[in-house]
């Protein structure tokens, strides 16, 4: 059996000549067939034809959207939950976002990361003109490159054949016990940041679920013999999870789960990441849930309301849930390309404005190096990066003493008003967390 643990290499899309943007006939000739079948291409075709550019895009955009999605889900529903760090309760089928498709698309290698932002690119372009108060028509520029994008790095594709070892490693954490000599579980301690953090995800996972017997008992082996391999390699806002899953064991009485959660946590001196209280599950639950409406349809109109109820749930964020509400209240101070929610910004000042001393640096230090979400957006649009910089600049960030040095260049550059500093730096980052 394989006991490495490696990402499937991410396609770099096909070869389309430069000119091909401009002619929208030649440019759909590209899209496989096996993909999506003959008559969808037609409708695109016509869609151009009648000069129809929104729907046009938007039919491209959702074919493969959907395409990546099949992909993801082959997975299994778990393991894809997993990934996302959600729990299954009162999730519906269709729980998978288009934002959490890019993502994952990212993580296991479908796209790669020049293909995911110009993905996250597109999304808020066409959320932006299907927006009923938006009386402007897409560019045939931005439909026409919004459509190469989706067959370039998807739709032209063959079809993807994955072979993806995680799959491997997750039955092994059932069937057998890993010892820390293992080469799996030094490949963990070295490997990339996402692997630890799925793999938290998971052990905790099937922890949980795992029914009584053999298989139970080598995963709780397993638990406490990964997590305290992989446990300083970890930022902080991966370690609470651990905590958490404790403190709900003993709640709910589960011996066999606290006494695992107890030997890691005793081993790595971690007890100062279970909760006191379930107050943290909920600004957890309203952070995650501004997340959502920030991605979703109409968000400049939606976010207003959650960000005053994360306002209101108290001035003081318990530590457990810092991470996570400090970025759905900056992603929402960012934006997108198409500006922000003018009407929110009273609420998330209001917010930042009332946190605690040591808040920014727990933050840039243990959350900030593995935001994907906010590092990708300042890669990109020029008016995202000069909301970041005030940011930056009003809460004095460059003067934290960041561990990571390239977090303290962004901070640096961003005081200073370099924008290219800036995107250079977060570029490194984003790298760095695979």
């Amino acid at each position: 059996m394989n006991n490495a643990l490696t990402l499937w290499q991410s396609p770099n899309g096909i070869d389309l000549p430069q000119e091909i943007a401009i002619n929208p006939s030649d440019l759909i000739d590209y899209i496989n067939p096996e993909i999506i079948p003959p008559r969808d291409i037609q409708q695109i075709k016509m869609a151009y034809d009648a000069k129809l550019y929104p729907m046009a895009a938007e039919y491209t955009w959702n074919r493969a959207i959907s395409f990546l999605k099949s992909k993801i889900m082959s997975f299994g529903r778990e393991f894809v939950l997993e990934m996302l760090g959600r729990p299954d309760e009162n999730l519906g089928d269709d729980f998978l976002t288009e934002i959490d498709t890019i993502n994952l698309a990212t993580d296991l290698g479908f796209i790669n990361q020049t293909a995911k932002m110009y993905f996250v690119q597109t999304k808020e372009i066409i959320q932006h003109f299907s927006s009923p108060d938006i009386s402007d028509s897409m560019d045939p520029l931005d439909s026409l490159k919004a459509t190469k994008n989706c067959i370039k790095y998807v739709l032209g594709l063959d079809q993807i054949e994955m072979e993806f070892s995680f799959n491997n490693f997750r039955e092994r954490l059932i069937q057998e016990v890993i010892s820390t000599e293992d080469q799996l579980v030094q490949n963990l301690a070295i490997g990339p940041y996402f692997f630890k953090r799925t793999t938290v995800r998971t052990l905790l996972n099937l922890a949980k679920k795992v029914q009584e017997g053999a298989e139970k008992e080598k995963v709780l082996a397993n638990t406490v013999t990964i997590l305290h391999a992989i446990w300083d390699g970890l930022l902080s806002e991966d370690k609470w999870p651990v905590g958490f899953a404790y403190a709900e064991a003993v709640n709910v009485g589960k011996r066999d789960l606290v006494k695992a959660m107890k030997s890691v946590l005793l081993k790595v001196k971690g007890f100062d990441y279970v909760p006191e209280n379930l107050r943290s599950t909920s600004f957890v639950e309203m952070a995650n849930k501004l997340i959502d409406v920030h991605f979703s349809y109409n968000n400049f109109h939606k976010e207003p309301a959650v960000a005053e109820q994360l306002l209101l749930m108290g001035s003081s964020i318990p530590k457990p849930a810092l991470g996570k509400c400090m970025t759905a209240v900056i992603i929402c101070k960012i934006g997108n390309r198409y500006g922000r929610s003018d009407s929110a910004q009273i609420y998330l000042d209001k917010i930042l404005d009332n946190l605690i001393e040591g808040s920014w640096s727990y933050y840039i230090n243990e959350v900030f190096p593995a935001d994907e979400t906010i590092l990708l957006k300042l890669t990109g649009n020029s008016d995202m990066l000069i909301r970041w910089i005030d940011i930056v600049q009003k809460y004095n960030l460059h003067e934290i003493n960041a561990k990571e040095p390239y977090i303290s260049r962004l901070l640096k550059n961003s005081h200073e008003n370099n924008i290219n500093g800036v995107t250079a730096a977060a570029k490194v980052l984003l790298s760095k967390i695979r």
